[in-house]
């Protein structure tokens, strides 16, 4: 019973030890474009050892600012989201945090940043198809799974549980697993990476 102080003691200096730990920085910057038809979405992003942070920027509308939470071998704790809505709203920043269920990957529209974590997860996993439980953000938080298939070493294709490879995400990948573009063929969305050599 004496020794129950000494444990509280080390983990409370083991949290803060960890909070003390600056986050690693792995890459800065990255930015993508998402067309939908006349819609554009702009997005930029950057990755630390703990986490995804950036934004993404409707063309005329609201912007949200995100932070995606990561934990060991790909998986995610949670995200951080600050909606900043068009000025033509009139109304104040909105931030919530969305916890994650345990084994399970957040994505957000088309963004490459939530996608980006999907593969890695599917990378950790290890297969040729892999199956990873989902939770699509927005207004109503819904869950669902996401089938990562590769196809060859440079492009992949992720699938709903009801297969239709038109209206999953075609990717092609760095050797690194970074997405260089891609899009979805039933909605004729394409994802372009602003920084990608012509």
């Amino acid at each position: 019973m004496r020794a129950a102080p000494a444990y509280t003691a080390l983990a409370v200096g083991f949290v803060a030890w960890a909070c003390a730990t600056p986050e690693k920085q792995l890459e800065s910057g990255r930015r993508y474009l998402s067309i939908t038809y006349t819609d554009t979405t702009v997005e930029s992003f950057s990755r630390t050892d703990r986490a995804v942070t950036g934004v993404l920027i409707w063309q005329g509308g609201d912007s949200i600012r995100f932070r995606i939470r990561t934990l060991p071998e790909a998986l995610v704790s949670g995200v951080d989201l600050t909606v900043h809505p068009a000025s033509n709203r009139g109304e104040g920043l909105h931030t919530t945090r969305v916890g994650m269920p345990k084994g399970t990957l957040p994505v957000m529209a088309t963004s490459v940043a939530f996608l980006e974590q999907l593969l890695r997860r599917a990378r950790v996993v290890g297969g040729d198809s892999v199956s990873v439980p989902v939770m699509a953000l927005g207004r109503q938080a819904t869950l669902s799974v996401l089938t990562v298939i590769a196809n060859g070493s440079d492009s992949v294709v992720l699938v709903t549980p009801d297969g239709n490879l038109a209206t999953g995400f075609h990717l092609a990948v760095d050797p690194q697993g970074r997405i260089l573009g891609g899009g979805i063929p039933a909605s004729a969305t394409k994802i372009l990476s602003v920084d990608a050599s012509p």
